[in-house]
């Protein structure tokens, strides 16, 4: 897998909306700002100024995928930041040149629907992309925020790095075992609705990363029960799972996302580790997605590698 180069202060990015619009209360300019605030170059992507007619799109998916070709071509931009999640990622797909961006590797950061574009690039690209906060994240930030030093942290580490939480956040230990690969996956929900499809997950010997928001606990019951039943599960090397913010059970209120995963992979026979803080929370570690990890089911560590 191909580590793209850090970008450095008065390096250029490229801030694009492959998902879901903007919202009113996060406008673009002010994004720009804020990312200018912490000594980057700003280009804002079309994508991040046009409408469509469905409301759930930025843009069309011919104007959200030239913004991310445009992007690899471009030799003065170093990064990509994608401005937040939603939904419709999946669509520019199709679109993408992805000899372009293998030829040319810089890091992508964003998480949630930007889970799409993570798994497309590792699968088609071997590129590590950044499984981090969205840049409309930054208006929530501080200077000394856990968030921004996370990312700093893993988009700069060297041989290799132990992800850490934010204090007082736990990792839980939900099987035992030691396991290596190379980390995958992100949201829940579009790993489950890339299964069929020219870009479905292969988890085969690598280690598994889920997460999700706002799920009823039979829907995240009813997706593990399709990864399982797809294999998914069966071939992966370990899973660790991230937050289920916001995912409630409405029959027994005190069954929860965390009673479920324990209960679910209880007879697992591979690591598993739990409350990996990447994700829909605040503050969020950030993953760098499709390099080599290391998972401890005892001590609930996971370390990634440079390799």
């Amino acid at each position: 897998m191909i580590f793209p180069p850090k970008p450095k202060k008065g390096d250029t990015i490229l801030l694009v909306s492959p998902s879901s619009p903007l919202k009113a209360e996060e406008p673009i300019e002010r994004i720009a700002r804020a990312v200018e605030e912490r000594g980057f170059r700003v280009r804002v992507g079309a994508s991040c100024r046009a409408r469509t007619d469905c409301g759930y799109a930025a843009a069309s998916a011919a104007i959200r995928a030239r913004d991310i070709n445009m992007a690899f071509a471009d030799p003065a931009i170093k990064g990509v930041w994608c401005t937040r999640g939603g939904s419709t990622a999946a669509r520019v797909l199709p679109l993408l040149d992805y000899d372009l961006i293998r030829a040319n590797p810089k890091p992508l950061l964003g998480f949630s629907d930007v889970t799409s574009l993570h798994m497309a690039l590792q699968q088609r690209c071997g590129l590590v992309t950044y499984h981090g906060p969205t840049a409309n994240r930054l208006l929530q930030f501080t200077e000394d925020d856990f968030s921004w030093d996370s990312l700093a942290a893993v988009m700069g580490m060297g041989d290799t790095l132990a992800v850490a939480n934010p204090p007082g956040e736990g990792v839980a230990p939900l099987r035992p075992g030691t396991a290596c690969g190379e980390l995958i996956g992100g949201n829940l929900s579009l790993v489950a609705a890339s299964l069929g499809t020219p870009w479905e997950i292969d988890a085969a010997d690598r280690v598994l990363y889920l997460e999700d928001v706002g799920e009823a606990v039979y829907a995240l019951e009813r997706m593990l029960a399709q990864l399982m039943y797809a294999g998914v599960l069966d071939s992966a090397a370990a899973v660790v799972l991230g937050p289920f913010t916001s995912c409630r059970n409405a029959y027994r209120e005190d069954y929860g996302p965390e009673a479920l995963l324990r209960d679910f992979f209880a007879d697992y026979p591979k690591p598993v580790i739990a409350n990996v803080r990447s994700g829909h929370c605040m503050p969020m570690v950030t993953l760098p997605m499709g390099a080599w990890c290391r998972v401890d089911g005892d001590s609930g560590a996971l370390t990634v590698f440079r390799r």
